[in-house]
């Protein structure tokens, strides 16, 4: 009995050792293959015959399109197969997703957010001081769309300069309300879309509440340009 099913695992393990070595290549292949999307803002991606702009056009793909990746070369194509032959896009079109935790996802929302509270109620700033405040959290664009409508200026100072402080308003277009990460008033806990695009990061967070008359929706996104740098608030929709 014992024999015998030594000498099945032994008859395994050399099976298993024959289709490794007969097609090394084919399984190596499969366990380095990635998943991505094309993410473009408008028409199609060209599909070309090789890693470059002057290869061929053979094909192009959708936004959103969900694409098969075999290998990237370091000048920033990816190799995918268009009609069962080798094809190449170019890979700063290409969103790769990833996993993020949930609290390594608050943690990162929590620190941005709070960084409003830094303009504090009550207090006029200047539009220098408020982009010195809000740069660690904020992309400037985003600072300008707070002072354009979430913030007024009655007063100037000595030298002339506007000071801003808060618009007194129950629905600010900039200034984030937070989330329930708790999911304790809220429907469901915040959703996580982490991914990276063309050597950036990007993370997008949403959640919805509801009481007897509306619905109301809020996502967050935030980026950073590289794996070092701290992440940004860039919108803010709700």
């Amino acid at each position: 009995m014992k024999k015998g099913f030594l000498k099945i695992v032994v008859i395994v393990l050399l099976a298993i050792g024959l289709v490794t070595s007969l097609f090394p290549s084919r399984i190596a292949q499969a366990s380095s293959t990635k998943t991505a999307y094309v993410d473009i803002t408008s028409g199609k991606l060209n599909v070309r015959s090789g890693p470059g702009t002057q290869y061929k056009i053979i094909g192009s793909h959708k936004d959103n399109t969900r694409l098969t990746i075999y290998s990237q070369t370091k000048s920033g194509w990816a190799k995918i197969k268009y009609n069962k032959k080798n094809g190449y896009v170019a890979t700063k079109y290409l969103r790769f997703y990833h996993t993020m935790s949930r609290s390594d996802a608050k943690s990162i929302t929590d620190r941005a957010i709070n960084i409003q509270d830094k303009i504090a109620n009550n207090k006029t700033y200047t539009i220098k001081q408020i982009h010195q405040l809000q740069s660690p959290g904020y992309t400037s664009a985003y600072i300008d769309n707070l002072l354009t409508y979430d913030m007024t200026s009655h007063k100037k100072d000595k030298k002339g300069n506007k000071l801003y402080e808060w618009l007194a308003t129950d629905f600010p277009m900039y200034r984030i309300w937070g989330f329930d990460w708790s999911g304790k008033e809220a429907p469901e806990k915040p959703s996580i879309t982490y991914y990276t695009k063309d050597g950036a990061w990007y993370l997008k967070v949403y959640q919805y509440d509801k009481d007897d008359m509306y619905t109301y929706h809020q996502t967050l996104y935030l980026s950073k340009s590289s794996e070092k740098a701290a992440w940004r608030i860039y919108n803010y929709k709700w």
